[in-house]
């Protein structure tokens, strides 16, 4: 074509398909698209190709990628060597990958000579190793998997963890649970869980949450492994670590949760919220709030939560995420496996979108501010949840009149600990501990009393509250 410029018309008809594509009309995109190609126009003969793909025509895809690999297209080149392939043409198909490479397609080209040249294990180990390594030195998640087997064929194991280290790292689904795998057959059980547990949190992978699961029950720890069995397919109740957790934040936070109802509910108006991720805001009864942090959502579809961190339709790097990660830290740091996998399916309980808003509330706890406010996204079929943290919000002093509905609203929801309950909102609000076998209490630095008994199964049985200094 040389560097002759392209006709105008040829470039409108080519503007004409993209749009009808846009539109999902492919046949009228492909009626212009042929117009543009035929005027010499390098991508819509790319298009057309890989229409004909859709179709299982693979001449036909050959044909048009031809046409635009001669204009210069990377794609073409690309889309050429795909087609060859798929008609038994191989050595062809590496001649245009290497085109595609010298035109700058950079891993994409790689990782294709690199699984040609493989051949599932029974090809060229030497030259796929090369390519698979080109391809994953610029970012190939699936070349850097794969370049772990071709290692592992050539009995070298060094280069085969080396190589499942970088699919680590650049996240691929395989990687943590083929990598853990090694570390197991190397009797290194510990590094083998991690990467188990990082295989579950990133990508739900659920022969990793079994081999969990069947490590804590070997080690004595039944619910602990629960956990980890039902995590991918529906869990019926928190891990132990959460209960525990929640338990000891539960009274504080719903304490901190009424104030905030209580504040936000004084100007519902029409009850629309709108928030913005990029200003950290959050608006609703006609006020507009700040320090927000976007929590997560819940899915009215198939009752899972999904952490923000790990929803790839938001941008990581907004204010409105930035405390996001003190959260999945404190998790990591305490085996807190809730506030570590990104996704969790909560199916299982008997009111998933109640546990949804329970574990966000308790979560949140560890971000202080005022709470959490959710609202419905995606025309209901969602929930959003946000953590608030604006000064101009009041906030959730000790109240000794609600001290006694706080404790056993509190134990309603982790009713395993009613001893840990008190002793969380104790310390939450600063109060010198009394303890005996049967009585825990003290007195705030503002002079309130809380005293609480309890039977000898651990269960409250009598509360006594005091006011303090006026």
């Amino acid at each position: 074509m040389g560097d002759a410029p392209l006709p105008p018309e040829a470039i409108e008809a080519h503007e004409r398909g993209l749009a009808a594509a846009r539109r999902n009309d492919l046949e009228g995109a492909e009626h212009w698209w042929r117009i543009a190609a035929e005027a010499g126009v390098p991508d819509a003969a790319f298009q057309l190709g890989y229409l004909a793909e859709t179709r299982d025509d693979h001449a036909e895809a050959e044909r048009w990628h031809r046409q635009a690999a001669e204009g210069g297209h990377d794609g073409g080149m690309l889309g050429a060597g795909a087609a060859l392939e798929k008609q038994g043409r191989k050595e062809e198909a590496l001649t245009f990958y290497r085109r595609a490479w010298e035109a700058g397609a950079d891993d994409k080209a790689a990782f294709n000579l690199g699984r040609v040249y493989d051949d599932d294990g029974k090809g060229d180990l030497a030259a796929a190793a090369e390519w698979y390594g080109r391809a994953a030195e610029k970012g190939n998640a699936a070349a850097a998997y794969n370049l772990g087997h071709v290692r592992s064929d050539q009995g070298d194991r060094a280069g085969q963890v080396e190589a499942w280290q970088r699919a680590v790292e650049l996240k691929h689904p395989q990687g943590a649970f083929s990598l853990a795998s090694v570390h197991l057959e190397d009797g290194d059980e510990d590094k083998a869980v991690e990467l188990w547990r990082q295989a579950v949190a990133e990508f739900g992978h659920a022969k990793a949450g079994e081999n969990i699961a069947v490590y804590h029950t070997r080690k004595g720890e039944p619910e602990k492994g629960r956990f980890w069995d039902e995590v991918t397919r529906g869990l019926t109740a928190y891990s132990p670590q959460f209960e525990t957790f929640g338990a000891w934040t539960s009274a504080a936070s719903i304490h901190r949760q009424d104030v905030l109802n209580k504040a936000l509910g004084e100007g519902e108006g029409e009850g629309e919220v709108r928030f913005n991720l990029d200003d950290a805001t959050l608006t609703t009864g006609g006020r507009t709030y700040t320090g927000i942090t976007n929590l997560g959502s819940f899915s009215h579809l198939d009752n899972s939560w999904l952490w923000a961190w790990a929803n790839p339709a938001l941008g990581q790097d907004v204010p409105a995420l930035a405390r996001l990660r003190e959260l999945r830290e404190y998790g990591e740091e305490n085996d807190i496996p809730e506030l570590v996998v990104g996704r969790l399916d909560l199916s299982g309980f008997p009111q998933p979108h109640q546990a949804a808003t329970t574990m966000a509330i308790a979560a949140a706890a560890l971000l202080g501010g005022n709470g959490v406010h959710s609202c419905r996204i995606n025309e209901g079929r969602g929930s959003a949840y946000f953590h608030l943290d604006d000064p101009q919000l009041p906030p959730a002093e000790y109240d000794h009149l609600a001290a006694a509905r706080l404790l056993m609203t509190a134990t309603e929801v982790f009713p395993s600990d009613h001893r840990l309950v008190v002793r969380g909102f104790l310390g939450h609000y600063g109060f010198s501990l009394k303890m005996s076998a049967d009585v825990l209490g003290g007195e705030s630095p503002q002079g309130h009393s809380l005293m609480v008994g309890f039977t000898d199964t651990g269960l409250i049985k009598a509360i006594s509250s005091g006011a303090g200094r006026e």
